[in-house]
């Protein structure tokens, strides 16, 4: 890849020690601006007079004009840098590196600190929302001494059961007695219902206790029919979040919007002067965009964590249809698809990275790889605690390259020959269950090598974006030798690897896949499940182990090639599952079956 400094280069191959780097490798002086939280703007930005915000860093290293053989660097020194907007990037930011000057101890944060909390008789903290926070809608996230805490639901484990469906099969149900009551606050209530792959977030219009029936304030489900209430299984599952009467348990939490308030009853160990409580504040992080025919290029983060981010639902529910792909609402026919947006975004750029970094804490994606990005690198990082997708790779349904709509992209305008590469991609999808660990959209020669991607609601790597083999500017990807265990864990029809479309070229091998439970709701969870049109792909050399159901399922799969993996099954469980696949369609060769206890031995 072009573009990493002989300085990088060399911390990673630990030929000397860091600080020597930072004093004697920049090749001309002053090319290195210093940011600390000590600072001041005011300040030349060198190590001994270092300025205080990134936007002023950005400012003077733009001003630093340097040979094609020199190279620009933001250090930044250990704290924390709160945003209230994303940092956005142009062309003219190309060429530089922004580095932690100890790995690890710096962190950039779209959080905002809430203080003045107050505590109650009933042992409750409440603090007065700001306004500025209290203008973005409801609050969704709240992290007490750096961890995630738990939004006030009910059941607290668990999830309820639909009794019976209404008669439109999508605003509303019948509920057991006891399980559901008309609480002060049910406007601010919001109802959260499992479809197989999907969920569905809305308001709650009324509550019937005495006929014991719940009426949303828009429709459960995306507009197709199979998103309907009782499509999947008869008795579906739902669970009610942000109410004062749900704070029973310590760790939970509710905004009351009507009053401005956020209330929180602490753990046993928290104190109300001691404890720092954040809430997600920007609507990203890291925004990089270029322009045709002048991307960004050589644009690197080193070391940095990057948390908190603020994304709110549309105004009339999230609807999703797969993978965070979710109905705007904004149209009368409801259809419009778009994707919720990640922490960190790059756009027309070119061999950019982000190395050695943790990417956490979000309210959306994590980061996101998109439209015309190309030789970009996600390596040796964490990607953990995140509401949506953890890692995007191309672009999104919603877009249209000149005037065509998007399957018919040309493809010299998808993203190629990205790489996510050792990094540990966990405990994403924690509000938007259906979000996957690594999302491939349409793209040329991803590679997704190395990493361990576990915790998960649902899929592992989803890999291809249309339901039929009809050609799009997808094909020669590669996921390889990944670590892919405990995914599926809430919801179902998904699997540690899951395809879509015509790939030609694209292998999958080498992976290791494990601990996938039984399917939670009517269809299959499984090791691979290789969906609609899903085309000249090649599946080798992986093990897949401890699983409930199949190894592998085709559906409506064209021509795999399947050799040399070991699909180990339970009893009475096929190693393969055909949903209307031809049999002739996957050519299987030099392939072990084995069963669990044979693997054991």
């Amino acid at each position: 890849m072009a573009g990493p400094s002989k300085f990088l280069m060399k911390i990673k191959t630990g030929a000397l020690a860091f600080g020597v780097f930072c004093s004697a490798l920049v090749a001309t002086p002053g090319a290195e601006i210093h940011v600390s939280t000590s600072g001041n703007d005011s300040q030349t930005g060198t190590e001994a007079d270092p300025v205080r915000t990134l936007t002023r860093a950005q400012e003077l290293v733009r001003q630093k004009v340097t040979s094609q053989s020199e190279e620009r660097m933001v250090v930044l020194h250990k704290g924390s840098f709160r945003i209230a907007a994303p940092l956005k990037f142009e062309p003219e930011d190309s060429g530089v590196t922004w580095l932690a000057a100890e790995p690890g101890s710096v962190t950039i944060s779209g959080g905002l600190v809430i203080s003045g909390w107050k505590e109650m008789p009933d042992g409750n903290w409440v603090a007065k929302v700001p306004q500025a926070l209290q203008a973005k809608g409801i609050v969704r996230e709240l992290f007490v001494n750096g961890g995630r805490r738990t939004r006030a639901r009910t059941p607290n484990e668990g999830y309820l059961r639909v009794v019976t469906a209404a008669a439109d099969n999508r605003t509303g149900f019948t509920f057991t007695p006891g399980d559901v009551a008309n609480v002060p606050d049910l406007d601010q209530v919001e109802l959260v219902f499992l479809h197989d792959w999907s969920i569905t977030r809305v308001g709650i219009r009324s509550v019937d206790e005495r006929n014991h029936s719940l009426v949303t304030k828009n429709p459960i489900g995306a507009n197709a029919r199979h998103y309907s209430i009782n499509w999947f299984e008869p008795h579906p599952r739902y669970l009610l979040e942000n109410s004062r009467a749900y704070i029973d348990s310590p760790g939970e939490w509710c905004h009351d919007i009507a009053v401005g308030e956020l209330i929180y009853r602490p753990l046993a160990n928290e104190k109300p002067g001691d404890s720092e409580i954040v809430v997600p504040m920007a609507t990203g992080l890291i925004e990089v965009r270029g322009e045709p025919g002048n991307a960004v290029h050589n644009l690197h983060f080193d070391g940095i964590n990057f948390e908190h981010c603020n994304w709110q639902i549309p105004t009339n529910g999230y609807a999703e249809g797969q993978a965070n792909y979710h109905e705007p609402r904004t149209s009368a026919s409801g259809i419009l698809r778009g994707i919720i947006p990640a922490a960190i975004h790059f756009e027309l750029a070119e061999d950019c990275s982000i190395r050695r970094s943790r990417i956490g804490k979000t309210g959306g994606g994590g980061i996101w790889f998109g439209s015309r990005t190309m030789r970009c690198e996600l390596v040796d990082s964490e990607v953990y605690d995140i509401s949506g997708n953890g890692v995007l790779v191309g672009e999104d349904t919603g877009r249209a390259f000149d005037g065509n709509p998007w399957w018919q992209a040309a493809p010299d305008q998808a993203a190629e020959g990205n790489l996510v590469e050792s990094c540990r991609i966990h405990d994403c999808g924690r509000q938007y269950y259906g979000a996957v660990g690594v999302w491939v959209g349409l793209t040329q020669r991803t590679v997704i090598r190395d990493n361990e991607i576990f915790d998960l609601p649902y899929t592992g790597v989803s890999l291809g974006w249309m339901w039929s083999p009809t050609p799009t500017p997808n094909g020669n990807n590669r996921v390889e030798n990944n670590h892919i265990h405990h995914v599926m864990q809430v919801l179902s029809d998904g699997g540690g690897i899951y395809t879509l479309g015509l790939q030609p070229g694209t292998v999958l091998s080498g992976n290791i896949i494990h601990d996938i439970p039984v399917n939670l709701g009517r269809a299959e969870s499984n090791g691979m499940f290789i969906d609609e049109g899903s085309t000249s792909i090649t599946i080798e050399g992986n093990s897949i182990y401890n699983l409930d159901r199949s190894p592998l399922r085709f559906h409506q799969a064209g021509e795999i090639l399947v050799r040399s993996n070991l699909l180990v099954v339970k009893e009475g469980i096929p190693p393969v599952r055909y949903n209307s696949t031809k049999t002739e369609n996957i050519k299987q060769t030099g392939n072990t079956i084995a069963t669990e206890s044979e693997r054991q031995r």
